[in-house]
């Protein structure tokens, strides 16, 4: 079932993608990559994703394909290598996505580990392999 909070995250997704694309790539780069984000928000949404997880690894995405074209555009002659713009492009946003949504699942695990055990009672978990001292 979608929540409230999902339409939202899947508008500002959709939105997001579609003003991105438009500075990449026109009118036809605000199509496909509205189109694009506002389904893999959607989908987000319906695995039951956190909307909050979905926009935010989806936002950075997008950010990593404008900075990789942005770069070889800065570095080619303007208009003689489009076709290295998308590839630098789409390799920047595929690193991004990964990157992101590795260290977006690693907090979102560590946030409901610490709710769990204060929820019980338990203090939280300390940091790394601590011995129990010795009386």
């Amino acid at each position: 079932m979608i929540r409230a909070s999902d339409v939202a995250s899947i508008v500002a997704t959709t939105l997001f993608g579609a003003v991105t694309g438009w500075l990449v790539a026109g009118v036809i780069g605000a199509l496909v990559s509205g189109v694009l984000f506002g389904a893999l928000a959607f989908l987000g949404a319906l695995a039951n994703i956190r909307p909050a997880i979905v926009s935010v690894v989806l936002v950075a995405t997008m950010a990593g394909w404008l900075i990789g074209s942005s770069i070889v555009e800065a570095i080619c002659l303007p208009s003689t290598c489009a076709a290295l713009e998308a590839t630098g492009g789409t390799v920047t946003a595929v690193l991004t996505f990964i990157g992101v949504g590795i260290v977006s699942a690693l907090v979102t695990r560590s946030f409901d580990e610490y709710n769990e055990r204060d929820t019980e009672g338990l203090p939280p978990t300390g940091v790394g392999c601590e011995v129990p001292e010795e009386d």
